[in-house]
């Protein structure tokens, strides 16, 4: 029994007649009449009883009529749900990161994803700032967490807080680091932030400012080990407030105390996919993320 058959059973029934029945399905007046002959002969009850220009449903009728309108709300709900499935967000979303996954709230946001967007293949990616620039801007990465200042006019982004680094140093270098002035801070032992990344152009900033260049004795390619650098007595970095405050309070660092870096910590994505289905319920989930 298929359900158009099963959709004439219950017009029929509802409206007493097979040609207000036919005009309602948008099929011949035979052709109703045909469903309904070809279901009674398949559950080989009789379902009316017929009279000129009336038909009644039989008890039997009556009885089945509950079951098959079920059957057809089940169906309906089905169509109903595949056009849903149609009409969601579907296809790839990689999104850039700097810095640690619960800094940037980055699970909140890729959970809240997954449930807000289910047909979406989700996928992140760590790479130093420049690195996420470039992707972004050429498509590779759909959108990143940013830390810095950005006038890029391909580049849209929301404002998500502001971050701030102060100079972080050995706590063996204590009693020279408080006192130094900005030469002599230059000349202490540095380490060197990976290549690329928002620490490594951040340091630079600080002491070109100056006309200065800091001594860096010790290469370092990855932001999330400085801090156990510094810990280990093996020169001087930028971390972030809350981490340096957190080291001194240790006991493993002290803080040079006559400057800080205050810079956005942003989410960007490409200006001209405004518009794009992706990138409205990606922004829609970010700002239900950080309560914007």
């Amino acid at each position: 029994m298929d359900i158009l058959k099963l959709k004439s059973f219950v017009m029929v029934a509802r409206l007493g007649q097979v040609t207000k029945a036919a005009d309602r399905l948008c099929l011949t007046q035979p052709a109703v009449t045909a469903h309904l002959k070809a279901i009674e002969e398949e559950l080989g009850i009789v379902l009316f009883t017929r009279s000129p220009g009336k038909i009644v449903l039989t008890k039997a009728g009556e009885l089945l009529l509950d079951e098959a309108e079920h059957v057809l709300d089940t169906f309906n709900g089905l169509l109903h749900k595949a056009k849903q499935i149609k009409g969601e967000i579907t296809g790839n979303l990689l999104v850039g990161t700097v810095e640690d996954a619960e800094f940037i709230r980055l699970g909140a946001f890729l959970y809240n994803l997954q449930n807000a967007l289910p047909l979406l293949k989700l996928g992140f990616r760590s790479c130093p700032a420049e690195e996420l620039l470039a992707g972004v801007a050429n498509g590779e990465l759909d959108a990143g967490f940013h830390i810095g200042h950005l006038d890029q006019p391909e580049f849209a982004r929301i404002a998500l807080r502001s971050v701030r680094y102060l100079v972080v140093g050995p706590r063996a270098l204590a009693e020279r680091l408080v006192a130094a002035n900005w030469r002599e801070l230059a000349e202490m032992p540095w380490l060197t932030p990976p290549a690329k990344s928002h620490i490594r152009r951040l340091q630079q900033q600080l002491f070109a400012q100056q006309g200065l260049q800091a001594r860096e004795t010790l290469g370092c390619d990855q932001i999330s080990a400085l801090e156990e650098l510094v810990r280990a007595g093996l020169g001087l970095t930028l971390l972030r407030e809350e981490r340096a405050l957190q080291a001194v309070e240790e006991g493993h660092a002290v803080i040079w105390p006559h400057a800080a870096i205050d810079v956005p910590l942003s989410f960007i994505y490409r200006q001209k996919n405004e518009s794009h289905p992706t990138t409205i319920g990606m922004l829609s989930v970010l700002r239900e993320c950080w309560n914007l």
